[in-house]
């Protein structure tokens, strides 16, 4: 057997994961082999990416642009399901009902249409990444590259610290030391596999972590789906429960889960926000730069579009999967609605949550009975508290813990293989050394990958150390839509639909949408000013990214049409992206 072939050695590493995780549990008792369990899956995944070591710049840049299209698309479904959408969706979904959907709609229509006016002519540009494809539709004028670039760390730091707080909340959990602490540690294991060979080793262990994520998600929901009698095809036959959940809401005179618009969400309120909000995620999800980089990693035009069809089908599966666990969960909640307070107080699964405060109970009104209002639980416990709630094996736990790290750890590697790239090739090879040679870029994408993961952790460090700090990153992860949708997504439209666009069109484009974007977010979403309203709605910070996208596309197209065009070299430049293969 060949021990440096990657399918043998992940599957040697499996067995080896698998073995130590049940001795370890024979000889020290469930909470070491739980340990062993999470932290362990870390090694399967160094071992694959060690095996595809590489010095390559190609490999380091886009993969060798050898990747298959399935295999694309399943590590594009990694690097989006962040720890936030594997915990957080089915928690939206739990306690705002319809009112969540802008979250399922908007990022699925945003990959149905990457698929058709984007992603193929990303990969038909032949760059290495987005800041290059920008300037080089700008016909080669160096400013337009680095206001990218810019952009390009605004949107991928904050959404790297997030991912990195959800890496050091589940090692604390498992190694029992602080999260400010667990954080530094677990950012090791994502600079370990970009290390080895930039996005050829994480796509190839993206693709791992997406198999072991979505069975990781899976296994609770349909083991809680056995106990309500809802097998063999619990995704088409849940409809009994919402029934069920909103007999209890109408008895409590609560609004229906699929009453639309009676919610808040991203700081506004009513239909006109919530196309809004799903509009921008949409646009936004179109222009994220860690996910366009995907795109050049593949064979050819035709797999960049086919690519997108896969990513969008393995992540549909955690869609549909959420809105399933949405409503287990909020019909186990709902059972306990109008009990004796002293028997909801004595049931185990809440007994088990309530000191990590992800539960909140309180008898207001003093009457003994569970009102409620008087029950207040957190989103994430959706998903890592479904075993509880059933009383499942407590093997399950752990295992769902290390579908959540893969989750974040995918990610991660994403945003932090993004950004050094980006310093290396965009602003390093090309104004600071252009003679640099392959073995001097792989060396600094290396050192970027420890100082911008190094950066993270400490951002990280201080969001989980001060609350207030914490909830201002945790906005700005949602803000990182509206960001892409003000600045990327119309120029990249733009640059490939109409030949007019020029250098100083797109410059004017990306200030002004991020001019329209970000007062606004500074003064509804951190001072807290009153959001605008429109004809009667309340729009929030995510659904007044669509007033950037637009000024950012007029704004682009004004100035260009004053100023001088680019010449025929652009021109052929668009043409060729448009041609197929």
């Amino acid at each position: 057997m060949n021990l440096t072939s990657p399918i043998n050695a992940t599957i040697i590493a499996t067995i080896i994961w698998i073995l130590c995780s049940v001795l370890i549990t024979i000889i020290g008792g469930e909470f070491l082999g739980s340990l062993i369990i999470v932290v362990g899956s870390i090694f399967i995944y160094l071992v694959l990416a060690v095996t595809l070591r590489s010095t390559s710049v190609a490999h380091f840049y886009v993969a060798g642009r050898e990747i298959p299209a399935i295999v694309n698309g399943a590590a594009t479904g990694a690097d989006w399901m962040s720890a936030a959408s594997y915990l957080s969706m089915a928690g939206a979904i739990a306690l705002m009902g319809y009112d969540a959907l802008p979250f399922v709609i908007g990022w699925t229509l945003g990959y149905t249409l990457m698929a058709f006016t984007i992603a193929p002519f990303v990969r038909k540009s032949k760059t290495y990444t987005v800041p290059e494809l920008l300037e080089k539709r700008a016909g080669g004028w160096g400013p337009v590259r680095t206001t990218a670039v810019i952009m390009v760390f605004v949107m991928s730091l904050t959404y790297l610290t997030a991912q990195l707080v959800g890496v050091g909340v589940v090692f604390s959990r498992f190694l029992g030391l602080p999260a400010t602490v667990s954080v530094f540690i677990g950012v090791f294991g994502a600079l370990a596999y970009a290390w080895t060979s930039g996005w050829r080793s994480i796509t190839w262990v993206q693709f791992l972590q997406y198999f072991v994520m979505i069975i990781m998600y899976c296994t609770p929901v349909f083991i809680a789906a056995y106990f309500l009698g809802l097998l063999p095809f619990p995704h088409l036959q849940y409809g009994n429960l919402i029934q069920e959940i909103e007999m209890r809401e109408m008895a409590f005179n609560l609004p229906l889960m699929t009453e639309p618009f009676v919610r808040a969400i991203g700081g506004g309120k009513g239909p006109i926000n919530w196309i809004f909000f799903a509009l921008v995620l949409m646009l936004g999800t179109m222009g994220l730069p860690h996910i366009l980089v995907r795109f050049y990693t593949v064979r050819t035009v035709h797999a960049a579009r086919v690519s997108v069809g896969w990513a969008l089908t393995f992540i549909g599966l955690l869609y549909v999967t959420a809105s399933l666990y949405a409503t287990i969960a909020r019909h186990s909640f709902s059972a306990l609605w109008g009990k004796p307070f002293a028997e909801v107080m004595n049931t185990g699964w809440i007994q088990k949550w309530l000191p990590t405060g992800l539960i909140k109970l309180s008898d207001k009104n003093a009457d003994g009975i569970l009102q409620p209002a008087e029950l207040i639980f957190h989103g994430d416990i959706v998903v890592v508290g479904m075993p509880d709630m059933f009383g499942m094996f407590w093997v399950i736990a752990p295992l769902v813990a290390v579908g959540g790290l893969a989750a974040a750890l995918s990610t991660a590697d994403g945003l932090l293989l993004a950004m050094s790239t980006a310093v290396t090739r965009d602003i390093y090879k090309r104004f600071i050394n252009p003679k640099a040679t392959e073995t001097r870029e792989v060396l600094i994408v290396r050192i970027l990958l420890v100082v911008i993961g190094f950066i993270g952790a400490v951002m990280a460090y201080f969001a989980l150390k001060d609350p207030g700090f914490g909830v201002y990153v945790v906005l700005l992860v949602g803000w990182a839509f509206v960001f892409a949708a003000s600045t990327f997504t119309p120029i990249i439209m733009l640059g490939i639909f109409w030949k007019r666009l020029n250098r100083y069109g797109m410059i004017a484009g990306m200030i002004t949408g991020l001019l329209i974007a970000l007062p606004y977010i500074i003064l509804v979403g951190i001072a807290k000013l009153p959001p605008i309203e429109l004809f009667g709605d309340k729009i929030g910070t995510i659904g007044w990214g669509i007033f950037g996208f637009f000024g950012n596309a007029i704004a682009a197209v004004i100035v260009s049409l004053l100023t001088k065009p680019e010449g025929p070299e652009v021109d052929k430049f668009v043409e060729s992206m448009r041609l197929p293969d």
